[in-house]
């Protein structure tokens, strides 16, 4: 048993579902569930809305999606920009407000999950279902504005991403060869591991029996509790017994005792940092589909990701658009879209579990019946906690569609990833 959490950490092992788990599986299950949610974290994770959406604080599309679902709004402007073109619901053209767009965006392995009856968070599905998270499907809707999309009536945002390059998932095929480096290393933190095993049995001892104190943990008492409720009968009946408080002890303690396996674990940081820059390959597409005046937005896309360093990732998007007009002549081209974009902080720091991130982006776009449109855009996206971001995005556009004039405007939005904010609730 001793090398057995590790191998959990490293995906090696299956882990018991739910269910009459042990002791030892709970304890193997929290390990990696700690690990899944740093899995979901990277920076080729999108969470906003597809850029397609013309109000999204996204100018550049990301690679993969959340792995669960993730909820995007979209205020649009903050300072004047579009609000000088927009109509009724597009700004204040004609007395309207700030417009904006929202949209949800979900894995195959969510719906997978919920199709299966499971939670989402199990670590061994969670494990097993690698493939399904390629997948990801996106509903929303969008305002428009007449003097763009020849109407005022919202559109309906559709769109789908397939990953077909997967080098970032640490269950992947890919990544496995990373992972087997670790292998020489597991025994000798076994030791470490089954202490602090030993610890927790005693601090779930101590808080179902308030009278008891750390100085008791060799009477009689624990050691008939150490004999009777850590098997797989018994356990979640003292899991489910634990005080609120106890439990988030224990948890605190599992995560924080992670980084005391020392230069085990920073070879496991390492691997790590070297599967978080692998590349990452998808193909997307997204279409805004209007009433019967309106304009529909279409775009097919190549999304490209790549790690320079563990704190920066490179973006590449190209895609062929095509916009159908109902009351004039169509326009067809493409769009070349790159994007940096860096960690100002790490992870576990003074700003919280997310860190803080800062982006460059983009992006050129050539369509007939319209002059070139070259947009730059930066944003600081700040964590208000683990699996909620707040993006501050600053744009600026040699021209809006075929409007002649130049925008500058900044926007503000709200992502929440329900990926991240599961697991830092549990």
């Amino acid at each position: 048993m001793k090398t057995r959490i590790i191998l959990a950490l490293l995906g090696f092992l299956s882990l018991a579902s739910a269910h009459a788990q042990s002791f030892d599986e709970w304890f193997e299950s929290r390990i990696q569930a700690h690990i899944n949610g740093r899995n979901g974290n990277g920076m080729d994770k999108q969470r906003e809305s597809p850029a397609t959406d013309p109000r999204s604080t996204s100018l550049v599309d990301q690679s993969s999606a959340t792995d669960f679902i993730s909820v995007a709004a979209n205020v649009i402007p903050v300072t004047p920009g579009l609000s000088q073109i927009t109509g009724s619901t597009g700004g204040t053209g004609s007395g309207g407000g700030a417009a904006g767009s929202t949209s949800a965006t979900a894995s195959f392995y969510a719906l997978l999950a919920a199709l299966n009856k499971m939670s989402p968070t199990d670590p061994q599905f969670y494990a097993e279902h690698a493939n399904a998270r390629r997948t990801s499907f996106t509903l929303g809707t969008v305002t428009s504005a007449p003097a763009v999309d020849n109407t005022d009536k919202p559109g309906t945002l559709y769109g789908a991403k397939l990953l077909v390059l997967n080098g970032r998932d640490i269950y992947s095929s890919s990544s496995r060869h990373y992972l087997q480096t670790l292998q020489p290393e597991i025994a000798k933190v076994g030791t470490q591991s089954v202490q602090l095993k030993d610890q927790i049995q005693k601090d779930m001892f101590i808080a179902l029996n308030p009278g008891k104190t750390k100085t008791d943990v060799n009477d009689p008492d624990f050691q008939q509790f150490s004999l009777t409720s850590f098997s797989a009968t018994n356990f979640p009946g003292v899991l489910a017994s634990l005080p609120s408080d106890a439990r988030d002890r224990i948890e605190n303690q599992i995560e924080n005792s992670i980084s005391t396996f020392a230069e085990f674990t920073n070879m496991v940081n390492n691997v790590y940092d070297q599967i978080s820059q692998g590349m990452q390959l998808s193909i997307a597409y997204t279409a805004v589909v209007r009433d019967a005046v309106g304009n529909n937005d279409h775009r097919a896309e190549l999304i490209f990701d790549y790690g320079l360093s563990p704190q920066i990732n490179w973006t590449v998007n190209a895609s062929a658009d095509y916009i159908d007009r109902k009351t004039t002549l169509d326009s067809k081209g493409g769009r070349i879209a790159t994007s940096f974009q860096g960690n100002l902080t790490s992870p576990n720091s003074g700003w919280g579990k997310t860190p803080l991130r800062l982006s460059f982006s983009g992006e050129a776009k050539w369509l007939t019946g319209q002059k070139p449109q070259y947009t730059f855009q930066s944003q600081l996206s700040i964590p208000l906690s683990p699996g909620i971001d707040l993006p501050i995005v600053y744009r600026y556009a040699n021209r809006n569609a075929q409007i002649d004039q130049t925008s500058s405007e900044a926007r503000l939005g709200l992502s929440v990833d329900i990926s991240r904010l599961t697991q830092a609730l549990k």
